[in-house]
C-alpha cells in the first residue's frame, strides 16, 4: 500500500463552510467527552429500550463494518471519522483503517490513542490515493458536505456528485468489497434554501425555518432529499442497501441532551467551562448559537421528533461500479 499523507492545504484559507464544520466539533470537543460521548451520530436499538446507549453504538458500528465485508487485512477508509471509535472496532477485525477529519481536537485525541487519523478535507485528497481501499465508510459526515449557498445556486447535486466520485477513485477497482457504507440524513420537508440564509430569529419560533436555520448556522451543512444520492451516484456506485434509521438516532439525540444536561448541573460544569473557553475566543457567536440549538431551541432533537420528523436517517450501502 502506498503511503498515504493528506493535510488541509497550507496555501488556502479555510472555507467558510469548512470552518463552520470544524468549530462545530471544536464545540462538541468541549463538552461531549466531558459527558463521556465519544460517538457522534446514531446507535442501532432495534427497537428495544432495554438496549443501552454503549450498545446500540456498537451495534451501529458492527453494522456499517459488517455492510463494507471488513475482516482481516481490508483497507478502510473512514471520512469524517470523529473519534475513531469506528476505527478501532476495524482495528479489532484486523483491518487496516485510516481516518480523516477536518477537527484539530479529534487528530490529537485519535492519534493518542494509536490510530491512524489525517487532518484534511476529502476534497483534497491527493490521486496518491487512488486505488488504496477496499472500502469506504462516510458516518454522518456527508450532511456537512453541500451548503445552504449551494443548494441556492442549484449545485448541491455537484457537490454529492463530486463526493461519489472521490470515493470511487479511492476504491481498488480490483477489491473484493468495493463498497462504501454511509449513513446521512436526509430532508422529507425541504425547505426554500434562501429561507436559510435569513437570521433565524425572523421566523416564528418552532417554525421549521426557525429550527433550519438555526441547524444550518451552528453545525455547517445542508440535508439531501430521497432519491438524490442514487441520482448523483449513478454510473460510480450502485445502491444495494437501504433502511431508516430516524428513531435510533432520535433515541441517541435524546440521550445526548440528558447526558449533556446532567454534566452541566454536576461537579462537571467547571471542566467543561475551561475547555470551551478557547473556543468561545475564538468563535463566539456560532458557539453561542451551538448552545441554544442543542439545548434551548433542541432543533438537533426536534429534526427526529414526532410520528411525522421533518428529516430521516438513512444508512444505505453502495457497490462500486
Amino acid at each position: 500500500m502506498a503511503t498515504l499523507t493528506a493535510t488541509l492545504p497550507r496555501s488556502e484559507g479555510e472555507s467558510a463552510s469548512r470552518a463552520t464544520v470544524a468549530g462545530c466539533y471544536s464545540g462538541f470537543d468541549a463538552i461531549f467527552p466531558a459527558c463521556d460521548l465519544w460517538d457522534l451520530t446514531e446507535g442501532i436499538y432495534r427497537g428495544q429500550a432495554s438496549v443501552s446507549f454503549e450498545q446500540a453504538q456498537r451495534n451501529q458500528r458492527e453494522f456499517l463494518l459488517d455492510e463494507v465485508g471488513c475482516g482481516p487485512g481490508t483497507r478502510l477508509l473512514d471520512i469524517g471519522c470523529g473519534y475513531g471509535t469506528l476505527l478501532a472496532q476495524a482495528a479489532e477485525r484486523r483491518a487496516a483503517a485510516t481516518g480523516i477529519t477536518l477537527s484539530r481536537e479529534q487528530v490529537r485525541r485519535t492519534r493518542s490513542a494509536g490510530l491512524d487519523v489525517r487532518l484534511t478535507d476529502y476534497r483534497n485528497l491527493p490521486h496518491t490515493w487512488d486505488g488504496q481501499f477496499d472500502a469506504v465508510v462516510a458516518n454522518g459526515s456527508v450532511e456537512h458536505f453541500a451548503q445552504v449557498k449551494d443548494a441556492v445556486h442549484g449545485t448541491d447535486d455537484a457537490v454529492y456528485r463530486g463526493f461519489f466520485r472521490t470515493a470511487r477513485r479511492l476504491i481498488d477497482s480490483d477489491s473484493r468489497s468495493g463498497r462504501m457504507a454511509t449513513t446521512i440524513i436526509h430532508f422529507e420537508r425541504r425547505p426554500d434554501p434562501n429561507d436559510l440564509l435569513r437570521n433565524p430569529f425572523s421566523f416564528p419560533r418552532g417554525s421549521d425555518e426557525f429550527h433550519y436555520t438555526l441547524l444550518a448556522r451552528a453545525f455547517g451543512g445542508w440535508y439531501p432529499v430521497a432519491g438524490q444520492l442514487e441520482h448523483c451516484a449513478s454510473g460510480l456506485f450502485e445502491l444495494i442497501h437501504d433502511e431508516d434509521g430516524t428513531d435510533d438516532y432520535r433515541r441517541t439525540s435524546e440521550e445526548w441532551l440528558a447526558r449533556v444536561k446532567r454534566a452541566l448541573l454536576s461537579h462537571r460544569l467547571l471542566p467543561i467551562l475551561a475547555r470551551s473557553l478557547p473556543v468561545v475566543l475564538r468563535e463566539p457567536i456560532q458557539f453561542a448559537l451551538l448552545l441554544y440549538t442543542m439545548l434551548v431551541s433542541q432543533s438537533w432533537n426536534w429534526q427526529f421528533r414526532g410520528p411525522n420528523p421533518p428529516t430521516r436517517l438513512l444508512r444505505q450501502t453502495w457497490l462500486a461500479r
